[in-house]
């Protein structure tokens, strides 16, 4: 995989105990606008980077018609969802 670390729009679905589970996001390049469904979340782990915590979910889709593993944080404090990598 290689780090892009890109910030991304998501939907997400936030249970009543506070389980996230993200469903799909829109990734821009080059004046290019992609949906990228979630198919299945592979891992989720908590980091701590500085004081700050992140949720780290690692998923994989089908991108184009290959199956590809990612990587996406949940910036808890900022709110913020990151494509790290691909």
């Amino acid at each position: 995989m290689k780090v892009v670390s890109k910030k991304i729009e998501m939907i997400a679905h936030f249970e009543e105990d506070g389980k996230i589970k993200p469903l799909r996001f829109k990734i821009e390049e080059e004046n290019k606008c992609e949906i990228i469904k979630v198919g299945r979340i592979i891992s989720i782990d908590l980091e701590k980077l500085c004081g700050n915590k992140m949720w780290v979910f690692t998923c994989s889709s089908i991108i184009g018609g290959i199956e590809k593993i990612f990587e996406l944080k949940y910036d808890i404090e900022g709110c913020k969802w990151i494509l790290f990598k691909i």
